[in-house]
């Protein structure tokens, strides 16, 4: 073939490929001499262009560095994810971006809530890079993403495009993006409303732009679960392909306050201010709360401009109360006032000087207030909230915008004392939070105004929170909770509208809107009266329903994740689309130990301790089949890559290959060992392997052994193969991992662990990792390729029995004894959700084929289905991870204290559940509280060596004393007040003076652990319960043993008085309750033993016994006669997550409030039926602890619920209307969740 005629011209007739071009021999087509001519010319362009591109860089250098204007900065610390504790493994962000510039990673996200310094720390960033910056060195360019059109096609020149100087060339940009090494500081994808990966869509992963750096910061709160997507990188050539090794993450965390007070010491040294830092950092941690407010630095910066306002007049600084919208109030009051003198000590033109003095006259503060809020609804209305405005006057003199940024006087005097920046042509508000706070005021302030009864009121059209949904905007809905903690009459407004819905359409979004604010702000809605609301698309996560009327309600989409609905009516609602965040749980699938998803995910087989084998469709979640052949429990299985057969191996030492198509047994392999532990199926589906007392590997369709390890191995706990099928490991009980080529059995490598005997092991489906869990609750990474050992964490507080990857080998889910189930980020050892159900040991676990769901398998006789993307039961408040052990009420009735393992004390109002005190008390954990009978002190004893005795000031703990003990495991008061009882971990009891801790009197001589201790009513005497079942009591003033009794069971060791009579009510046993006679020598079985009590405890009046068995409280009505007697069951409560601690009585009220290890504290309000005897329980208020309870809700008709939230419901004790309200009795079964105060008719033999 010839590339040119004669004539030199170019003959298509000659070309070797359809469109007319020359091919050459690798297939590629040879450019023409046209063609060759121009890019030789391109080339010689961008060689002449390297000294204009340096010098426009150098120009673009020092108007950076000039433009720098960041007074005060403090390096952040950041954690590896968004689940990762605040206070845990934390990193200089700083270094750890340093670290990322010299690593082959393409993109670095960093996240951080609203206000955390992700701008700041971009804007530094910049300022040290281009500090440091050569020629030829990596370029920082600081991209304000919301100021750009379409940052997802042409990032780099749109950007460069939009700088007024210096100007670069298309050979220029062209230049740097693919011969210059850059780092792109994206900065607002949030602010910007993307929701595209941006490494992608700008082809950055293509040749010639692997120089190119991506570093994007995004508010936390702004991405879903499945956020990585948009961020990491794909393999070039694969867009589907997922490179997780060139993607990073860090997340900003609180200041701590050795942050605040360095930030305060830099804040004090930039110009005069009217105190030291001493005296700012003394008012910072003395008003209540402030702390923890400012740990965020732009709320940091706003405390320190007003608090010399918040402090103005006041003389006891602990008695003030500062919130996040208090704090912008100030600070933008602050700001419009110093603007307006400003202004005033500014010459002016005289048309401006007319103006301002009318502003002046009509008040220049609200009216510079006024601007930014109709501004800011004018944003979200105009650009859907984009921040970003770009007003040229000759395009734009005609619309929306020139009523804030034209040429009028009146616009430019606010505009010029307002918390407005600008750009060129572009104008935002300084920081995205105070777009968001002017518009929730914008909103507030109509409502609000609307709530004048003189005013003329609006329509439900009409009214602000009826033109868009804010369940997306986090921040606007916090401000406007805010706002209704704190305004009663902004709080009926929100009510009202929700009242409305009722009977008007048109004011389904504003009550949507508005008890989603409610229910953010804490709003309990118990026993609400919301038949027929119309909420369509509320978000009620987390919210408080208990017993609340929902006939007839719209609510459409609505989020109900974590819900407390507890018999609520939704007979008649419009359900569709609501979301619970849980799928349905399979019931009665026997004690499983082994389960395994089919290839094609439709099917899901479960192994049984009793040696079944059940096979049930994914679709319907039915059983299709039970194979029965095993004698014993089935450890392993397995499908084939066909999903045609299934291996199963069992403690009867036998494996069968099951046929799925006909039910029968392919093949089985009997007596090759004592044991099989595990087995595993090859890639390739020709072999498999078998763990146990002999290692080996088998050929899948002869049945021959292909190699046998018992020479080598020994015992094995279990066998995975490599996703290739190259290579089988196989885990010891020595803490190794032996892997072995599949092909010829010679050993590869052996990984090294602790010594522990390791639980299980998998490889990741990518094939770069393989983890194995251990009996400690330890889980470690290796690489597979290298055999280095990677990240090793404690995941668990004991045996880990489980462990499985994601499709995606992004995260690992493990299971443990302990009954939890977690999921674990492979690059961080992080935790990413906690999944909260099962009652007893988790056995099993592994992912769907999608890697959407998590399937976990129990002890407790159930298979759980987690959706992955909402975390299931997540640990989304320290509250939750905070085990509640105590509780005690004043003997007023009207607060309510509670200790818990970390220590914190948390003071309530026994009304509403408001917390005006957090303390912290026991830094070792607090076991046991006590109020003193006046109400003016608090007594704390714990795992440490000291009761601490409290003063309760007003919204304040003040540490009065301490005494030094042992630990103990029980307090108590005199009825006198002037002394302090301790059940101490040494098997004594102590007296203490209250008012000077001074020692007392010691009694001795008990032979088991004490584990309660109470005075009499009179407090003459001191009676203590040991675990073996002995009770003794003792003479207060003297320490002689006046009775020892015991019930020669050992139990609980819970011991009370009977108010009104000298009667001492002791637990023993698994279940008993015995009341003594007065001489304390006799006792009457007043509860016969039925289920393990934790604690129980009497009501004042005597009538009623609350028992706590594990996580179940059951309420007893009593005889009043001489000696009671427990007569009817007549609830039990379920609901709680863990097992219930601590239970008390409100005085003067028949409530009574539960401690509980899942983190709750909960009060509930016994409600007799007149004359017959009964009582139901209902919740009055709960904190703590979230999750999904349903028992006794009454679900709506069909067709309004899908099938599979109907069967969730229904499994956690919902029904169809008029079978969860019913007098009659009802069994429950201790094994289910759910809530249900269930009446029950078991009277005592």
């Amino acid at each position: 073939m010839s590339l040119s005629s004669s004539q030199g011209r170019l003959d298509p007739t000659d070309c070797g490929s359809s469109d007319g071009h020359e091919l050459n021999r690798d297939g590629k087509r040879v450019l023409s001499q046209l063609e060759r001519i121009a890019k030789f010319g391109r080339m010689s362009s961008e060689v002449q262009s390297i000294p204009a591109v340096e010098d426009a860089l150098q120009t673009l250098r020092l108007q950076r560095m000039s433009e720098y204007r960041q007074e005060v900065y403090i390096d952040p610390l950041a954690k590896s994810n968004v689940q990762a504790p605040d206070d845990g493994n934390l990193f200089s962000l700083m270094d750890e971006v340093r670290e990322f510039l010299k690593s082959e990673r393409q993109v670095m996200l960093i996240l951080g809530n609203s206000g955390a310094g992700k701008s700041t720390f971009n804007r530094h960033l910049e300022y040290e890079l281009w500090q440091k910056y050569k020629p030829g060195g990596r370029i920082p360019m600081f991209i304000n993403l919301p100021a750009l059109d379409r940052p997802d096609k042409n990032l780099i020149a749109e950007h460069l495009k939009s700088l007024d100087y210096p100007n670069f060339s298309e050979e220029g940009i062209w230049e740097l993006k693919h011969h210059r090494q850059l780092l792109l500081i994206c900065d607002g994808y949030d602010e910007s409303r993307l929701r595209v990966n941006l490494h992608t869509t700008n082809a950055l992963n293509r040749s010639g732009t692997q120089n190119v750096k991506l570093l994007i910061t995004c508010r936390t709160h702004y991405l879903g679960p499945d956020y990585r997507d948009r961020f990491v990188p794909s393999i070039s050539g694969g867009y589907h392909r997922p490179a997780d090794a060139l993607f990073q993450e860090a997340v900003i965390v609180p200041y701590t306050k050795d942050q605040i007070e360095m930030y305060v010491e830099k804040y004090v040294s930039l110009k005069p201010r009217i105190w030291a830092t001493k005296e700012y950092m003394d008012k910072l941690t003395t008003i209540p709360n402030l702390m923890d407010l400012v740990k965020n630095p732009f709320l940091l910066t706003l405390a320190l401009e007003a608090l010399p306002k918040v402090v103005e007049g006041s003389l006891d600084l602990s008695r003030l109360r500062v919130t996040r919208v208090q704090l912008y109030d100030m600070f933008v009051n602050n700001w419009a006032e110093v603007g307006r003198r400003r202004l005033q000590e500014r010459q002016q033109i005289e048309s401006h000087q007319e103006a301002l003095e009318e502003l002046l006259e009509d008040g220049f503060a609200e009216n510079v207030i006024r601007f930014q809020k109709d501004l800011a609804a004018a944003i979200y209305k105009e650009q859907e909230g984009k921040p970003v405005v770009d007003y040229v006057h000759k395009r734009d003199k005609y619309s929306w915008k020139v009523a804030f940024f034209g040429p009028g006087v009146e616009p430019t005097l606010l505009r010029s004392a307002s918390l407005l920046s600008r750009a060129s042509t572009q104008y935002r508000f300084l920081h995205q939070s105070l777009l968001e706070y002017f518009y929730s005021r914008a909103i507030y302030g109509t409502a609000r105004k609307y709530t004048d009864s003189t005013a003329i009121p609006l329509t439900a059209i009409d009214h602000p929170l009826s033109k868009r949904s804010l369940v997306a905007e986090v921040s606007v809905i916090h401000f406007l909770a805010q706002h209704a903690q704190q305004d009663a009459t902004f709080k009926q407004h929100l009510l009202a509208l929700i009242e409305l819905s009722k009977s008007d359409v048109q004011a389904s979004q504003a009550a949507a809107n508005a008890i989603t604010i409610l229910v953010k702000a804490g709003t309990r809605f118990n026993g609400a009266d919301f038949r027929r609301i119309c909420v369509p698309g509320a978000d009620l996560s987390a919210g408080q329903f208990d017993s609340a009327q929902l006939q007839e309600a719209d609510l459409t989409n609505v989020n109900l994740t974590k819900a407390w609905i507890r018999q609520v009516d939704f007979s008649g609602a419009q359900m569709g689309g609501t979301q619970f965040g849980e799928l349905p749980y399979l019931p009665d699938a026997g004690n499983v130990w082994a389960c395994a998803f089919s290839p094609d995910g439709k099917s899901f087989a479960t192994g049984l301790v009793k040696g079944d084998i059940d096979i049930y469709n994914t679709a319907t979640w039915r059983k299709t089949a039970t194979y029965r052949a095993h004698k014993m429990c089935v450890t392993g299985l397995a499908f084939s890559p066909t999903g045609h057969q299934l291996l199963s191996g069992s403690e009867d030492a036998t494996v069968r290959l099951w046929n799925l198509e006909t039910g029968s047994v392919d093949m089985c392999l009997d007596g090759w060992c004592d044991r099989v532990m595990g087995l595993a199926f090859s890639s390739s589906g020709k072999q498999f392997a078998l763990a146990g007392s002999n290692s080996s590997v088998w050929d899948a369709c002869t049945g021959a052994v292909v190699f046998d390890l018992k020479e080598h191995m020994g015992w094995s706990a279990n066998v995975e193969f490599s996703p290739d099928g190259n290579l089988v490991a196989f885990s010891s009980h020595k803490g190794r991992i032996q892997v072995y080529n599949t092909f010829s059995g010679s050993p590869e490598v052996v990984l090294e662990n602790e010594p522990d005997d390791i639980t299980d092991i998998a490889f990741s489906p990518n094939g770069r990792w393989i983890v194995a869990s251990n009996v400690t609750g330890s889980l470690q990474l290796w690489e597979t390729e290298t055999a280095v050992s990677g990240l090793r964490w404690n995941g668990h507080a004991g045996i880990v029995m489980a462990i499985d990857f994601s499709p995606d080998s992004r995260s690992i889910v493990s299971c443990a004894y302990d009954g939890s189930v977690k999921l674990w980020d492979v690059n961080t050892g992080s935790m990413i959700s906690a999944f909260t159900g099962h009652l007893q040991s988790v056995n099993c676990v592994t992912f769907t084929l999608d890697g959407s769901r998590i399937a976990s398998a129990s002890s407790d006789s159930t298979v759980r289905l987690w959706e992955v993307a909402t975390g299931g039961l997540r640990l989304d408040t320290q509250e939750y991870s905070d085990p509640q052990i105590s509780v005690a009420y004043s003997s007023d009735g009207r607060f309510l204290v509670s200790g818990s393992r970390s220590g914190i004390l948390r003071h309530y109002d026994a009304d509403t559940g408001e917390i005006d005190i957090a303390f912290s008390g026991q830094p070792n954990g607090t076991d046991c509280v006590a109020y003193s009978p006046d109400g003016s002190r608090v007594a704390v004893g714990g795992y440490g060596e000291e009761v601490v005795v409290l003063k309760v000031q007003v919204g304040r703990f003040e540490v009065a004393l301490r005494i030094r003990t042992m630990g103990m495991n029980a307090l108590a008061f005199s009825p006198c007040g002037d002394w302090i009882a301790s059940a101490n971990k040494d098997q004594t009891i102590r007296l203490w003076q209250a008012s000077t801790g001074a020692p007392g009197l010691v009694f001795t001589g008990q032979d088991d652990v004490v584990e309660s201790v109470v005075f009499s009513p009179c407090g003459l005497e001191v009676a203590s319960g040991c675990r073996n079942g002995d009770i003794r009591i003792w003479e207060t003033s003297t320490g002689i043993l006046k009775s020892s009794m015991t019930t020669r069971s050992s139990g609980p060791g819970i011991v009370a008085f009977l108010q009104g009579r000298r009667q001492v009510a002791s637990s023993f046993g698994k279940g008993g309750i015995a009341v003594w006679d007065s001489q304390c020598k006799e006792f009457r079985s007043m509860l016969m033993p039925q289920l393990e009590i934790n604690t129980f405890t009497f009501s004042p009046c005597g009538r009623w016994m609350v028992v706590v068995h594990n996580i179940h409280v059951r309420l007893w009505s009593c005889t009043s006669g001489e000696t009671p007697v427990a007569r009817r069951c007549v609830a039990v409560i379920e609901g709680f997550f863990d097992r219930v601690e601590g239970v008390v009585w409100r005085p003067g009220a028949l409530e009574f409030a539960t401690a509980c290890l899942d983190g709750s504290i909960r009060v509930w309000k016994v409600i007799e039926e007149e004359g017959s005897g009964m009582a139901s329980v209902k919740m009055v208020w709960g904190s703590g602890c979230s999750g999904l309870v349903a028992s006794g809700a009454a679900l709506p008709g069909p067709g309004t619920l899908s099938t599979i939230n109907r069967k969730l419901l229904e499994q956690y004790g919902a029904g169809a209307f008029g079978t969860c309200h019913s007098s009659h009795s009802i069994n429950v079964s201790a094994g289910k969740r759910g809530g249900a105060a269930t009446l029950l008719d078991q009277r005592e033999p």
